[in-house]
């Protein structure tokens, strides 16, 4: 039988939410620190529950799954989950230690922590990690799948999942855009995922980090 709970961390203001399944291990994991703030777009409808006949202002730190490990280790390798653990943090490893005075909660109030802390995190800024927001990378365009000048284009920077820069992040003229073939550098602007089973996909935004006058070169940089 799948228990849900919560119940304050081992530090003050850090407080533990829980979908437990008959094996003991967690299912699903939310938690909420408030020493971390609320992202600006992080939480638009409501206010989280995180306490105990009160409510807590924190941002998440945790909102991870085991079926999305699961998905991401078959579809990205470990490399892909060290990615997924920079985005939803890390879920408890082993049978979850639940304390005495821990207060079981319902579906429907353990899916509305679960969706506040997914919010948080996808609206976090993420600076550890193997690709911290603001690291530079360099990579190879590989196709612009719409054409020059619309949507975006795609880079290979030997990381698992897609490379991606958006059009607004590039010269307004198509003819301006790197053509496919050129090496040049980049910075991390932030990692996307999408873990649905049916179509699960890992994205990395980035930008170029230098954009050459029209009708210039682009910089080739080397590794950092």
């Amino acid at each position: 039988m799948t228990r849900r709970t919560r119940f304050p961390g081992p530090r003050e203001g850090l407080w533990l939410w829980y979908e437990i399944g008959e094996d003991g291990h967690a299912l699903r994991q939310a938690a909420f620190d408030r020493s971390l703030p609320v992202p600006p777009a992080g939480d638009p409808l409501y206010r989280t529950d995180c306490r105990m006949g009160g409510v807590t202002e924190g941002g998440a730190s945790v909102a991870a799954s085991r079926d999305d490990l699961r998905l991401t280790l078959e579809r990205f390798g470990p490399d892909g989950v060290r990615l997924y653990e920079t985005v939803y943090g890390v879920l408890t490893d082993g049978p979850v230690e639940v304390p005495p005075g821990a207060e079981d909660v319902t579906g429907a109030e353990f899916e509305r922590a679960w969706v506040t802390a997914r919010r948080h995190r996808h609206f976090t800024r993420h600076r550890t990690g193997p690709l911290p927001e603001g690291s530079l990378v360099t990579g190879t365009v590989t196709a612009l799948p719409w054409g020059p000048g619309l949507t975006g284009l795609v880079v290979d920077i030997d990381r698992p999942g897609r490379a991606f820069v958006d059009f607004g992040q590039l010269p307004p003229r198509g003819e301006d855009w790197p053509p496919v073939g050129t090496v040049t550098e980049f910075e991390v602007v932030q990692i996307r995922f999408d873990v649905r089973p049916e179509r699960p996909d890992l994205q990395i935004r980035l930008r170029p980090t230098a954009v050459p006058p029209p009708g210039g070169p682009w910089p080739r940089r080397g590794p950092r």
